[in-house]
């Protein structure tokens, strides 16, 4: 996916630049009558191009990652959320305790908070990779 961009400010190999986020429905928010706004977004792109600030640069987002970090943070929380309500389920029906359920979903959302540790553990793993999701692919 190419977004277009605009570089705000170099610090040595990185660049920082300023994309507009797309809509949901993709275009043409002039005529559109629902007036939602796509408010733009700093990202930090390797500046392996040599651009310098002010230039507009096409940027490369690599689906593979994206989707990714987005399995990383949606998926996996969800999931152990849910294991926790299904493990609570069935320790607490055994027990014989009345209203079960509600406790089951407490023992979800405690796992949950667990599963948000396990998430920033795993997002400080891959920011000391060094990887960049981000390519600038030409200066415009």
């Amino acid at each position: 996916m190419n977004q277009i961009g605009l570089v705000l400010k170099t610090d040595g190999n990185n660049a920082e630049v300023e994309v507009k986020r797309s809509t949901a429905c993709g275009h043409s928010c002039e005529s559109c009558s629902a007036m939602c706004k796509a408010p733009s977004i700093i990202v930090n792109v390797p500046n392996s191009l040599g651009s310098k600030v002010g230039d507009y640069v096409e940027i490369d987002m690599k689906e593979n990652k994206i989707l990714k970090y987005a399995f990383i943070m949606y998926v996996i929380p969800f999931s152990i959320f849910l294991s926790g309500i299904f493990l609570g389920i069935k320790v607490f029906k055994k027990t014989g305790l009345a209203n079960y359920e509600i406790y089951s979903f407490a023992i979800g959302l405690i796992f949950l908070a667990a599963a948000f540790f396990i998430v920033k553990i795993i997002d400080k793993r891959i920011s000391n990779k060094k990887e960049s999701q981000f390519e600038m692919k030409r200066i415009i």
